[in-house]
């Protein structure tokens, strides 16, 4: 198991206990090795200073326990921005009727990046399906994307 799974792995839980998602964590290796990590609050909030001092908080009690990076290292939380990454399919229901932006592998009606409103997704066992509405459409056709043709999915955060 690489380093940053091992992070991944002990901090998920502790921050979902206390209201948070782990949004990205990077490892930046260098004289002194960084971690930063996005955080995003569950109840969709804004995530706050205070959200990041008290996640930031329990990572660091649990990288002292665990012991992860020999030598100095720097934990980095803060929220992940104005455009939230959406990092699996679990999580595109929590997006819903918001603007979201899709990068795609192929080409999707001549186009590979779609901007739209989340109508919904509907999932079986072999496949999902992403169904937005453009925002720039005046008709009222849905858009049908294949999960396994997003490159890159993000959704606008509204502060």
């Amino acid at each position: 198991m690489s380093l940053s799974e091992k992070i991944i792995e002990a901090i998920s839980g502790p921050l979902a206990h206390r209201g948070y998602e782990l949004v990205v964590m990077r490892v930046v290796s260098g004289k002194v090795i960084s971690v930063d990590i996005d955080i995003d609050r569950l109840d969709n909030a804004p995530v706050s200073v205070d959200d990041c001092v008290t996640a930031s908080r329990i990572i660091s009690v649990i990288f002292d326990v665990e012991d992860f990076i020999k030598g100095r290292y720097n934990i980095n939380v803060s929220s992940p921005g104005e455009y939230r990454p959406i990092n699996n399919i679990d999580d595109f229901p929590r997006f819903l009727d918001r603007e979201i932006i899709l990068e795609l592998r192929s080409p999707l009606n001549n186009r590979r990046k779609i901007t739209g409103k989340l109508l919904r997704v509907e999932q079986n066992s072999c496949n999902a399906v992403v169904y937005l509405k453009e925002w720039c459409d005046t008709s009222s056709e849905e858009i049908a994307v294949p999960y396994q043709d997003v490159k890159k999915a993000t959704v606008k955060r509204v502060f």
